[in-house]
């Protein structure tokens, strides 16, 4: 079979699974280039002989890459040589806490796209996972609320959109195409899949300046320091966002430079007042 013809079955297959057009489209650039350059091996050695190739890429480009060929194997029936703890992890500088005017950009770059700016703005809100966003029902949105399937846990819980963010909902909804269950979808009528989150994402962080390295979980470590920053206590975060370990809001809040400075001033009782 010629490589056209594998590629054009393999967007096919990814069809099938919920993948937007754009997605497919990466993804088969990416077996391309794979195949090409392997001369068609399915093997572990050829998985990181790839993925050297991109050494100076950002570990979280570099984990795309490999749930991209993951997909791929999986298409041709070949078992994935690759442990999950093999994956590239993000580093912690990578690890960052968008601020407010930095998601504002965001949205003022998707204002051309009612989804892409309903996918934001609700996500400005909320800070959640792209699996929970990319799971969302339309009949989880009831005006100014919408539930929260927790992808690690399986909790549910209703959080308030106030109404701002509820008119941007509102204006995306109609122009919302199919018959999806799903409440972000395409303009095809596609379900949005992680992977079709993090390419529109991408786009829109280089239209706002957002460096690489960056995803949608810099949005939800900003939600998260925002709150910490206003008063809100670790315990009612941990609530909020449905951690199971009480440690995860310690590991999500990045404080800005000079707080802790600036905190122990005001507050140490022998500085008060000097």
């Amino acid at each position: 079979m010629s490589m056209d013809n594998t590629l054009s079955q393999y967007k096919s297959y990814l069809t099938t699974l919920g993948y937007s057009s754009i997605t497919q489209t990466d993804y088969a650039r990416t077996a391309r280039h794979f195949l090409e350059s392997t001369g068609g091996s399915y093997s572990r050695q050829s998985v990181f002989a790839f993925l050297a190739t991109y050494g100076n890429q950002s570990s979280t480009y570099r984990r795309w890459l490999m749930y991209a060929l993951k997909s791929l194997f999986a298409f041709a029936r070949q078992p994935w040589p690759v442990d999950k703890r093999e994956i590239p992890k993000l580093s912690k500088a990578q690890r960052v806490a968008l601020t407010v005017d930095e998601v504002n950009k965001l949205i003022a770059a998707s204002s051309e796209n009612p989804l892409d700016r309903a996918l934001l703005a609700v996500d400005s809100i909320l800070g959640v996972r792209r699996k929970e966003l990319s799971e969302m029902l339309v009949a989880d949105y009831v005006r100014p609320n919408i539930r929260v399937r927790t992808a690690k846990g399986g909790a549910e819980r209703v959080r308030y959109l106030g109404e701002d963010v509820s008119d941007i909902v509102d204006r995306y909804l109609e122009t919302r195409r199919g018959k999806s269950p799903y409440l972000f979808v395409s303009l095809q009528g596609v379900h949005l899949s992680v992977q079709s989150l993090s390419v529109r994402f991408r786009r829109l962080a280089d239209a706002a300046g957002i460096p690489k390295g960056v995803g949608w979980h810099g949005i939800r470590r900003g939600v998260v320091t925002w709150l910490y920053q206003a008063g809100m206590r670790e315990k009612e975060l941990q609530e909020l966002f449905g951690w199971q370990s009480p440690v995860m809001p310690h590991l999500y809040i990045q404080l800005v430079e000079g707080e802790v400075d600036r905190k122990t001033k005001e507050l140490h009782p022998m500085l008060k007042g000097k």
